[in-house]
């Protein structure tokens, strides 16, 4: 042991004395850049700019002031590159002194077209984005001016990137969010969701309910909003993030990247900085809009004459908001630092329900030589949730609330008693989620030659989530009675990275002057395992006062499993530059995968397959000179890839499962034959598209198509009963999302004293299955017509072919269901369809927003965004269920005043027989802001710079006609669950926000 410390201390001092001697050899040799930076129109100082010698290593980033500092240039003549997004790069010819310094002031234009800024998605290194194929949006987090703080990585993306829908559905606090990139494209048996890397790292994105086991009580565990693993990160941590949206984008993420990938970016330090902090603080509240079908309640009372509550008035509370973020940058010549450390509190509107989460991230990066980088991140998060009882749960608050008979109430149950459960004893339940995270990563940069670079990267996301919840004894619960219940378990995940990448960038190929470009090579390796355990006491009792020390008693019941799957990747890379307007990129990745068949791909069953994803995709920007006076950038591009994601774990593994059989005991169940042909959901992806920059790229346009198919999606295909099980999964079908995403930036106004900034996006997904492959069977689905009273008449039938009740040629997640076909007045009944039919798509075809920012004399900004959806209905369960409860407006309007039933109201009853289909067609006014950066001569008084105080609403109001409380919402965190029943809607948010550096 001791002499691997010496061994160790040894090649520390020889790294310290080579870089030592090294920096002596060269000091005389080299120089100091330095400058500021500044807007061109207004003469504001530019924070974070990127400042970079071309050719070189050495770059770095303006600090408050808009100054930088590139210290140790070698000495000579260099170029020097300055970008941000929303301006135009500059590049300055600088000549650098030997021992001297270098002054260069910049002055950036705006552009909302930059393609000579550099990024890396989807590239093994980077490059300038004109000479990208695909379409790459990039949200610079630090950066956007209109954004309120923000704590919740979903919002993020909410309404900023056409062909990204990320929405809340549940509005518990730390609920699952929707987030799917270019529509669903699989059946449930793969994951819907992007996959995510945090600086290289992939990251657990779980945010449905998994503690389903162990025979507990009722329901689900909270109603199926579950908790997303994606509000553990703090968007104050994140500096940048780039979305690749298919297999076009992603191939080189080949079994990982169909789905699309999220790429996120987190802060760096600054060389040559001293330590800046910036805090920010905000205060604010929840508060869900008061438009709940029960504003009528209040005119019924009970048998006792106590008047009903309405949950508008009694159930919706404020729900306190505070949030502090402290962060610190900085760094000398050779060593950079950022570090930050967050608090947040969230309370829900309706309760129990809050969030506390903290954070604490350090990124550090050393430059151990000139030609050597040293990169270690470290970031923990302790998440605890207070869990809403809400959806589909007869345990819920706001279930119970919403299905309460107003017609019932009584003082102990203002509300009317619910379905099953009072709302006192739904807000006596305690659930809780406690999450401890860490996300770490070692990387290595070296520069063997100035244009032959690897990296190493190594990094591990580990996720232990404890769940608990207790019904306490002596009150009434659906399948538990009076007894008490105790439920513990716990799913802990670990995700390791590991990568390693070769670029070489040359000049001249073959001699030739124009050609250029840069090869790469590389590959991945992963490894998850999840493990989930849950404990169930029934007949649970207090010991004594203190919350954890309860006694469960009479039965109890436990549950676990636990996966482990491994991935292996290579790939290879070329682009080649033509004459600095035509770019050709060319890639093949092979993956191998444990959840793959032995006898995938037709290979060797005791060898097993290797998935392969190609990729070509080329651009071409065309001379200015070639075009009009008012088109100042015109770019063409096109991509085409495969990508895939791999099928769930041990579907080719023996088909036995442990199971607690008769009097707890334990037992073997069969499972359903394997098989051990399956292979990954694989996507091909053809997109093409244009970006177009006018008056001087004042205005920047772009649009795109793609047109992607899952060429072997998974499906459960029926078998007969005789063989054990209901079916297989099975690779065997064909399913298209075609799609149109269109965006526009622009700057009508742009003066010293104002600056208006516009942006408009839009996108259209059209999504069908294509094929069922030779399994399906001929059928036939019923048409009817609407008639002009709204009833449905038959019209006879579309024939084609079908599988487990889905149909080629329409939307997974097709809605299906009866239909209104005629009344009685005699019985005062309506008479049903004899088959349901298709309704309409689950999800909106359509989706649009519209951003203005206004800027006024440097110091006043206000911002608004509308964001809007059409083309989806829903099976609103939700109306259904509590119209049925007599509990709805739309039935209580018709009683008559002694609260009686009336004709008209025995008609509504009986019209919800069905579960009605409305229109989730919406728009939102999603955003408002509004800020005021202080002159610095206030905040200097006290060390302060920059201090700007904002206040901001989102979610504010949605004009509708769904019947329902909010069109977004549904109850389950499941991307391919459309039903919104007893969903919690999204609250409002209201903050006060300061943000400042000293």
């Amino acid at each position: 042991m001791f002499q691997r410390y010496c061994n160790r201390g040894a090649l520390a001092a020889l790294l310290v004395a080579i870089g030592a001697t090294g920096a002596t050899g060269i000091a005389a040799q080299t120089g100091v850049v330095t400058g500021r930076v500044t807007d061109a129109t207004t003469g504001q100082s530019l924070d974070a700019v990127g400042v970079s010698l071309e050719g070189t290593a050495t770059s770095g980033l303006t600090d408050a002031d808009g100054h930088y500092r590139l210290g140790g240039v070698a000495a000579g003549a260099h170029t020097l590159r300055v970008a941000i997004p929303g301006y135009r790069t500059r590049e300055r010819e600088v000549t650098v002194p030997p021992g001297g310094t270098a002054v260069v002031d910049i002055r950036l234009e705006v552009s909302n077209l930059n393609l000579d800024e550099r990024t890396g998605g989807g590239l093994a290194g980077s490059a300038e984005r004109g000479r990208m194929g695909t379409s790459l949006p990039t949200l610079d987090v630090g950066r956007v001016a209109e954004f309120p703080a923000v704590d919740d990585f979903g919002r993020l993306l909410e309404g900023r990137i056409p062909g990204v829908r990320s929405v809340g559905t549940s509005g518990g606090v730390g609920a699952g969010r929707e987030l799917v990139i270019r529509g669903i494209d699989s059946f449930g048996f793969t994951r819907q969701r992007p996959a995510v890397y945090i600086d290289g790292v992939r990251v657990d994105t779980e945010k449905a309910e998994w503690a389903l086991m162990a025979q507990m009580t009722c329901c689900m565990f909270s109603g199926g909003a579950g908790e997303d693993r994606l509000s553990d990160l703090n968007p104050e941590e994140i500096d940048r993030i780039e979305v690749l949206k298919g297999p076009a984008a992603a191939a080189l993420y080949g079994v990982e990247g169909s789905a699309g990938v999220i790429e996120v970016f987190t802060k760096r330090g600054r060389n040559n900085t001293p330590a800046t902090f910036t805090l920010n603080t905000s205060l604010g509240l929840n508060r869900l809009r008061p438009n709940l079908p029960t504003t009528l309640r209040p005119h019924f009372a009970g048998p006792g004459g106590f008047s009903a509550w309405d949950p508008n008035e009694t159930l919706i509370e404020n729900g306190r908001i505070n949030s502090h973020d402290l962060t610190v940058m900085g760094g000398g010549e050779d060593m950079t630092y950022f570090v930050s450390g967050g608090l947040t509190y969230q309370e829900g509107s309706v309760k129990p329900n809050d969030q506390n989460r903290a954070n604490l991230r350090v990124n550090l990066d050393w430059t151990v030589a000139d030609n050597l980088t040293l990169s270690v991140t470290s970031a923990h998060v302790r998440n605890r949730i207070s869990v809403l009882q809400s959806g589909n749960s007869w345990l819920g608050v706001y279930t119970n609330a919403m299905l309460s008979n107003p017609r019932r109430a009584t003082p102990d149950e203002p509300y009317g008693g619910g379905v099953d459960v009072s709302v006192p004893d739904a807000q006596a339940i305690e659930t809780w989620s406690h999450t401890d995270r860490w996300t770490g990563r070692i990387q290595v940069d070296h520069a063997v030659l100035p244009n032959f670079t690897h990296r190493f990267t190594i990094g591990l996301d580990q996720v232990t989530d404890e769940k608990s919840r207790y019904l306490p004894d002596g009150r009434h619960y659906t399948d538990l009675g009076t007894d008490g219940e105790w439920s513990f378990g716990y799913r802990r995940s670990r995700k390791l990275t590991s990568a390693y990448t070769a670029i070489y960038d040359y000049d001249n190929l073959f001699g030739l002057s124009f050609l250029g470009g840069g090869l790469s090579a590389g590959g991945q390796f992963h490894r998850d395992s999840v493990g989930i355990a849950m404990a169930i006491g029934q007949g649970a009792e207090w010991l004594n006062q203190y919350p954890r020390a309860r006694l469960a008693t009479d039965r109890t019941y436990s549950d676990e499993n636990s996966t482990k799957q491994l991935s292996l990747g290579f790939f290879v890379q070329n682009r080649l530059d033509i004459a600095n307007g035509l770019s050709v990129t060319t890639s093949i990745r092979f993956d191998g995968h444990s959840a793959f068949g032995p006898e995938a791909f037709g290979s060797d069953p005791n060898k097993g397959g290797w998935a392969s994803y190609p990729k070509l995709a080329f651009a071409y920007n065309l001379p200015r000179s070639f075009l009009p006076a008012a088109i100042s950038t015109l770019r063409f591009r096109a991509a085409a890839g495969k990508a895939g994601k791999p099928p769930p774990p041990y579907l080719a593994q023996p088909p036995y499962k442990a199971v607690v059989v008769l009097d707890d005991k334990p037992g073997v169940q069969y499972t359903g034959p394997r098989n051990f042909e399956i292979e990954p959901e694989n996507k091909r992806e053809f997109e093409t598209g244009l970006d177009i920059g006018l008056l001087d790229d004042k205005v920047g346009v772009e649009f795109t198509y793609y047109d992607a198919q899952t060429v072997n999606a998974l499906v459960l295909r029926p078998m007969a009963a005789s063989r054990g099980a209901i079916g297989r999964v099975e690779n065997c079908c064909a399913v298209v999302n075609q799609g149109i995403e269109a965006a526009l930036a622009a700057t009508p106004v742009d003066l010293p004293f104002l600056r208006w900034n516009v942006n408009l996006a839009y996108e259209w997904n059209r999504n069908r299955i294509v094929s069922f492959g030779p399994g399906a069977v001929e059928d036939s689905m019923p048409r009817y017509v609407q008639r002009d009273d709204g009833t449905w008449a038959f019209a006879g039938w579309n024939y084609g072919r079908s599988l487990d009740g889905l149909f080629e040629g329409r939307s997974i997640g097709e809605i299906m269901s009866h239909g209104i076909a005629g009344f009685d007045p005699a019985t005062n009944t309506h008479e049903v369809t004899n088959y349901p039919f298709s309704r309409g798509r689950a999800r909106p075809e359509h989706i649009g927003s519209v951003f203005n920012s206004f800027e006024i004399a440097g110091r006043v900004r206000l911002s608004f965004r509308l964001r809007g959806e059409a083309g989806a209905v829903m099976r609103n369960t939700g109306r259904r269920y509590v119209v049925r409860a007599l509990a709805h407006d739309e039935y209580l309007q018709h009683l008559d005043l002694g609260g009686e039933p009336t004709a008209r109201a025995d008609s509504v009853y009986d019209y919800h027989r069905i579960d009605p289909i409305d229109s989730r067609d919406h728009v939102r006014l999603q955003m408002v802001s509004l800020s005021y950066t202080l002159p610095d001569g206030i905040g200097g008084r006290f060390g302060l710079q920059g201090t700007t105080v904002t206040l901001s609403g989102y979610n504010l109001h949605w004009w509708d006609d769904c019947n329902c409380p909010d069109p977004s919402q549904k109850y389950l965190a499941d991307d391919l669950d459309a039903s919104p029943f007893m969903a919690l809607p999204q609250p409002r948010s209201f903050l006060l926000s300061v943000r400042t550096r000293f």
